[in-house]
């Protein structure tokens, strides 16, 4: 019993001196934290309660949230023009290029993993997803990512490509690579 009372003696008194900081900046101008003052320049923080509940975001009622000004509304005849008008801008064709690995090259690997990185001329639309091809087939899930790690590839030559697919429409692709993945093996 009176070990558990020095226990919980000892853990409130170093919560209890956990609360203040000391801080100094030694001769090689090094800031130096400490939870005991281990220098004649250290200087105390009192650190908040991280108990603590943080403030209520405070705000005045009386002024708006948005400061920009507001458009008024448009009328049928000016949402026609508007229309015919102001085309919205469609994005430039998306072109996929592959930049690793590079065609014909031999990864060296015995746990069999392959990374795949591709470039993108811009940020994939709405809708928009990259498939990666391997050996002809789907491998794995679309993703919006433009890189892979593929682990536990069995040796031997493979085939690589990159799909962009919009709505499950194909919109590009990379060329085709083939790599040449040699893993050890124990005979």
């Amino acid at each position: 019993m009176k070990a558990i009372w020095i226990l919980i003696g000892a853990i409130l008194s170093g919560m209890l001196s956990a609360q203040t900081v000391y801080t100094w900046e030694d001769d090689n101008g090094v800031l130096h934290f400490s939870d005991t003052p281990d220098n004649s320049k250290a200087k105390a923080l009192d650190l908040p309660d991280v108990q603590a509940v943080a403030p209520a975001p405070k705000f005045d009622s009386a002024s708006p949230v948005d400061l920009k000004p507001t458009k008024p509304l448009p009328t049928a005849t000016s949402t026609q023009e508007a229309s015919t008008s102001d085309k919205p801008d469609t994005p430039p064709p998306l072109m996929l290029t592959l930049i690793t690995p590079q065609h014909d090259q031999t990864l060296r690997s015995n746990r069999g993993l392959i990374a795949i990185e591709i470039e993108l001329n811009r940020k994939l639309g709405i809708g928009e997803q990259l498939q990666l091809m391997l050996d002809g087939r789907r491998y794995g899930a679309p993703q919006t990512r433009s890189i892979w790690a593929l682990k536990n590839i069995d040796r031997g030559a493979h085939t690589i490509a990159i799909q962009a697919h919009r709505s499950g429409k194909l919109i590009a692709s990379t060329t085709p690579v083939t790599v040449f993945l040699h893993r050890a093996t124990i005979k």
